[in-house]
């Protein structure tokens, strides 16, 4: 499990100006933005790259650390600089903020 302590003053400075202007706190804070509808489909949105692909697990690379999605039947549907639409039966998705980008 993954601590999160205070985040640091310009992640702080991000979110206040998110509010301020109201804007996504994802796209100012340079976030990941996850949809999971059931246990079909995963949208990710601000990710940065592919690391690992197969029926069983995708790892995209954010900048938390790397995002995976293991489960059966994985597809991947669409794949932009920006957006990876994931289907399939979705078991688990989990962060690793150890596993560096490779």
């Amino acid at each position: 499990m993954v601590k999160l302590g205070k985040p640091p003053k310009k992640a702080r400075f991000g979110a206040k100006v998110a509010e301020l202007f109201e804007l996504p706190s994802e796209v100012v804070l340079d976030l990941p933005r996850l949809v999971l509808t059931g246990n079909q489909q995963l949208l990710v949105e601000n990710h940065r790259g592919l690391q690992a692909y197969s029926r069983s697990e995708i790892c995209l690379q954010t900048s938390l650390g790397v995002l995976r999605v293991s489960g059966e039947e994985l597809d991947i549907k669409l794949i932009t600089q920006d957006q990876v639409n994931i289907d399939g039966r979705i078991g688990k998705v989990e962060w690793d903020a150890r596993r560096e980008k490779e």
